[in-house]
């Protein structure tokens, strides 16, 4: 690994000064005065961001731990979950809820599509006792966008409990939690808000914390589990607002990602990941690479890329790696081999990146194709 690296894949992101400069600070407490005047500016900013009224709880851990604590906290066991499957993470989601002894049902769909409401209420015809329904809203293994706003306003009209993965979306597309029908929503710190690794926020609705409540058995533990959270943060929370010690570094890298996101205007920070995919997108099509997924559902956090005729993609990415210091993300499923990935995220939606990714791919193509 060389430090000079930068990332230019879905994630984790090579983040700013100012964030790697609150990572680097000395540890600090995770209680106390200061901490929760940061915690409760950090939460609320969130909140914002996730477009809810809602409670949003920073979960330390990866974006899947916060799923499973979605999943676990509001379903039984045996009840039955109807899940999105048109991709390497919500094939994930599913094998969670498995895990979970929950009943799954899958939607899936022809090539790399997305799942549309029709998909939707086609499953719902053939698995009426349904609880509820989880999707990617951007699935990274394609780059691609689920219309999380149909889906979830369909899935709301069945009754559905409504769980979103917006782990590589929060922060990078508008997303409005609330007015769009959804319940559970999970993101993390870690992609378009171009923070470091270690917490995954889940902003929690009020049917949500009804599913919690109810008289059912439920599968979550204590750590993964969305009422102890909620416990720490109403009692203990003048001074204390999470359940154990927190990676107070990655919060606080979180909190200045957070207000730079803030200071910035949500539009805007949009608006610099989707120019930064025109102009990646726009420089391959001129050496000639075609993209995997349509402009129309095509992420502009993440764009999948067809290795050209006769080219070997993983010599690419080796030689991206080791000549120009430029990580790219290999293709997930049948896609690998046959295809790369190029994340648009934290220093990567940067001008001079770009420029000098554009660069070394047409060296590279100069010299090897």
């Amino acid at each position: 690994m060389r430090d000079s690296e930068t990332l230019l894949i879905p994630g984790p992101v090579s983040v700013g000064a100012e964030v790697l400069a609150a990572l680097s600070r000395p540890v600090s407490a995770h209680y106390g005065d200061d901490w929760v005047v940061m915690y409760r500016r950090l939460t609320s900013s969130l909140a914002r961001i996730f477009g809810t009224e809602g409670d949003v709880l920073p979960l330390f851990g990866p974006g899947t731990a916060a799923l499973e604590a979605c999943l676990a906290s509001t379903l039984a066991q045996g009840d039955e979950v109807l899940v999105a499957t048109n991709g390497l993470f919500g094939r994930r989601i599913a094998e969670v809820a498995r895990r979970l002894n929950l009943a799954v049902h899958t939607i899936t769909t022809e090539g790399y599509d997305p799942v549309r409401p029709q998909h939707l209420a086609q499953a719902m015809r053939d698995h009426p006792g349904v609880r509820a329904f989880a999707v990617v809203h951007h699935e990274t293994s394609l780059g691609l966008l689920n219309p999380v706003q149909e889906l979830c306003t369909m899935a709301r009209r069945y009754g559905l409990l409504t769980i979103v993965d917006a782990v590589a979306s929060l922060g990078g597309v508008p997303l409005e939690m609330d007015a769009w029908g959804i319940d559970l929503c999970v993101g993390v710190a870690n992609k378009c808000l171009g923070a470091p690794v270690g917490v995954a926020p889940v902003a929690v609705g009020e049917r949500a914390w009804a599913a919690v409540d109810d008289s059912r058995q439920k599968q979550a533990g204590w750590y993964l589990n969305l009422a102890t959270w909620r416990r720490f943060d109403r009692e203990w929370g003048a001074w204390h607002p999470s359940p154990t010690t927190m990676p107070t570094n990655s919060v606080v890298a979180l909190a200045v990602a957070v207000e730079g996101v803030m200071a910035r205007g949500l539009d805007a920070h949009h608006a610099r990941f989707a120019q930064a995919a025109a102009r990646v997108r726009d420089g391959l099509r001129e050496l000639d690479f075609e993209m995997v997924i349509p402009e129309e559902h095509a992420s502009p956090m993440t764009t999948a890329v067809w290795g050209r005729k006769g080219m070997d993609v993983p010599d690419y990415l080796e030689w991206m790696r080791s000549e120009r210091h430029l990580r790219l993300g290999s293709a997930l499923g049948d896609l690998a081999g046959r295809a790369f990935r190029v994340g648009h995220m934290g220093r990567a939606a940067d001008p001079d990146v770009q420029d000098a990714y554009l660069r070394g791919t047409a060296d590279y193509v100069a010299l090897k194709l």
